[in-house]
């Protein structure tokens, strides 16, 4: 088990009507929230469960360029732009940091892969490179007598998936957002055509607007209006240790 995801306190008050109603209180929600509120919009985000509840707090909390799909890459370029500031923006800890990341090449396929990515990247001026045994052994002592060559984007980072969702839907709050917790979504309401209100567990919430933030559950919320949304999940392990001194072995 990793650390306990940080609390954010519950409120009470269903607000009646607001410009926006976010569905989901993960790092996507809750950002949504953050930004909406800074710009001045009335938003209430909606959490069936406490925030960070699900996916935002059970990843590797990766921020990276690199080995993305190239199509991605101008938005994590942004992205991380906006991560190496967002201690500063909240007001709090979100664990952010720039450390960089590697992933390892053991077989002359994967060396071939990264190396095609390179290319693919190239365009958009990313500092990832190939690198080899004993720069991998500076940055993982005894990691280079294991790994010839690795992919590495020095500028690439992670955060703490346990504090970095409330800690921006505490800002969010803050800056004018309603953020509930235990408040489900269950369906929406619209005339001619266009949203008029979400259908929440505890009462009708008017908005003009809605953001489907949900996660792995988007598609079936979505499905129960009639919508497709095609997704793909993807079921991953990752360990965590305490700091370790010494070779991996």
């Amino acid at each position: 088990m990793g650390p306990q995801v940080d609390t954010v306190p519950p409120e009470t008050r269903l607000p009646s009507k607001v410009d926006v109603v976010v569905v989901g209180g993960g790092i996507i929600g809750t950002s949504t929230a953050l930004a909406l509120a800074e710009s001045g919009v009335s938003v209430a985000l909606c959490e069936k469960g406490h925030v960070a509840g699900e996916q935002s707090s059970r990843n590797w909390g990766w921020v990276r360029k690199a080995r993305r799909d190239p199509r991605e890459l101008p938005l994590i370029v942004e992205s991380l732009r906006l991560w190496e500031r967002l201690n500063e923006r909240v007001g709090a800890e979100t664990g952010f940091r720039t450390t960089g990341i590697l992933f390892a090449a053991e077989t002359p396929e994967e060396v071939a892969y990264y190396e095609a990515w390179l290319e693919h990247a190239r365009p958009f001026q990313i500092d990832a490179r190939m690198i080899t045994s004993g720069e991998i052994d500076r940055l993982i002592p005894g990691g280079g007598s294991i790994f010839k060559t690795a992919l590495y984007c020095a500028s690439d980072g992670r955060a703490e998936p346990q504090k970095a969702a409330p800690a921006v839907a505490l800002a969010a709050r803050r800056a004018g957002a309603t953020i509930l917790t235990d408040c489900a979504v269950r369906g929406l309401e619209t005339t001619g055509g266009r949203v008029t209100a979400a259908i929440t567990e505890r009462g009708r919430i008017g908005c003009q607007s809605v953001v489907v933030a949900g996660g792995a559950w988007s598609r079936r919320f979505l499905a129960d209006l009639g919508l497709r949304l095609p997704q793909l999940k993807v079921r991953a392990s990752v360990m965590r240790t305490a700091p370790l001194e010494g070779p991996p072995t």
